[in-house]
């Protein structure tokens, strides 16, 4: 842990052993290298796939997820904040709890970001209040990091693909997303 901007604590990921420890979870066939069937386990790095390979060889090394991890937290990995749209069929999901579970390998010090959609689809995602720093307890914030994103709600069902066996994830980082991500939902088929 080290202080960032404003006295407000950072939790640095170690870009080597979160790599490692990624390729140990993943690669299930032993090559040194992440190909697509093997990420779909993994949904962020899956769909970071063009953007973390860098030899465009259509597969991820070590080095790669670490050179993205470096990037990420190599300043510190400060609070901030993260807003994402959920629809469903269409339209948009409100009361659908959003939860951003952050990928094992990044260790112990990311935890998990939730919100609730309001009635235009959207969730704030925060870390619980008493995670936060005290400055920062009004407000929804959370850490950068790779995460699996589940979807529940409370009345409506809503397929498994999207919770329990989730295919959705998210990298977020401060620097490469200026877009909030937006998660369409089907009842049916594919998702979008």
């Amino acid at each position: 842990m080290s202080l960032g901007c404003g006295g407000i604590d950072t939790y640095m990921v170690d870009p080597v052993k979160a790599s490692a420890a990624a390729m140990q979870q993943y690669d299930k066939n032993s090559d040194a290298f992440l190909d697509e069937t093997e990420l779909r386990a993994c949904p962020a790095l899956l769909r970071e796939l063009r953007a973390y390979d860098e030899s465009k060889d259509g597969k991820l090394s070590a080095a790669e997820i670490g050179a993205q991890i470096n990037e990420m937290y190599g300043r510190g990995g400060g609070m901030t904040s993260l807003d994402c749209t959920v629809n469903l069929d269409g339209s948009p999901l409100a009361g659908a709890t959003v939860k951003f579970i952050p990928e094992s390998f990044l260790g112990p010090e990311i935890h998990a970001a939730q919100g609730v959609t309001n009635g235009s689809g959207i969730a704030s995602l925060s870390l619980p209040p008493e995670e936060l720093p005290k400055q920062l307890r009004r407000q929804s914030m959370m850490r950068v990091g790779i995460y699996r994103v589940e979807v529940t709600h409370p009345t409506k069902k809503i397929p498994e693909k999207y919770n329990t066996n989730t295919e959705l994830g998210f990298e977020f980082h401060r620097t490469n997303h200026i877009q909030p991500p937006v998660f369409n939902l089907l009842t049916k088929g594919s998702k979008t």
